[in-house]
């Protein structure tokens, strides 16, 4: 064989190694990329739940607390509402405003509590506030768990040497909750 065909075939064979080892490169970046966005979507749906239970439990302290004869206003507004009583979808970036709005009314309900005199619903109505700290410590678990699997997203999709194809198929950066 001759010299010039030689180094011919092993140029092509280190290119073409070359050139498989960067197409599993990208295959394998996709597919970290889909496993955290399904997690994203578990933990989206997952912050729902919880935000969804904590609205029904604060439904319920506020139904027994207006039974009791406990008429605050802004009680009795949330009581009226429905906007998050039932189970909706709620947007990622709309979580932080969703939560916040229901911890105003989570501190008029313990305030109201403190007040109260000693009764049967007293109990209950305890009962139902350690449910809603519970919730409010598995959101913020959630929120960890999700806001870590946006880094890790984030993290393929900006992978050296591929982001360029991620731009391609508009595979865009996610934004973590705060």
């Amino acid at each position: 064989m001759n010299e010039d065909l030689v180094r011919t075939i092993w140029i092509i064979a280190i290119a073409a190694t070359i050139f498989i080892i960067y197409v599993v490169y990208v295959c394998v970046s996709f597919y970290f990329m889909h496993n955290f966005k399904k997690r994203i979507e578990n933990g989206r749906q997952a912050i729902n739940v919880v935000l969804y239970q904590k609205f029904q439990t604060l439904d319920t302290v506020s139904d027994l607390l207006i039974k009791i004869g406990y008429d605050n206003p802004k009680l009795i507004e949330f009581d009226k509402l429905d906007e998050f009583k039932k189970y909706t979808k709620i947007d990622a970036k709309d979580f932080e405003g969703v939560f916040n709005y229901s911890e105003g009314i989570y501190m008029l309900v313990k305030s109201v509590c403190v007040n109260l005199k000693r009764s049967d619903d007293l109990d209950d109505i305890k009962a139902l506030l350690k449910t809603i700290d519970s919730l409010n410590y598995k959101y913020f678990e959630s929120i960890q768990l999700y806001n870590t699997n946006i880094v890790g997203f984030n993290y393929w999709r900006n992978l050296f040497f591929t982001k360029w194809i991620k731009v391609l198929f508009r595979k865009d950066e996610m934004d973590t909750i705060k």
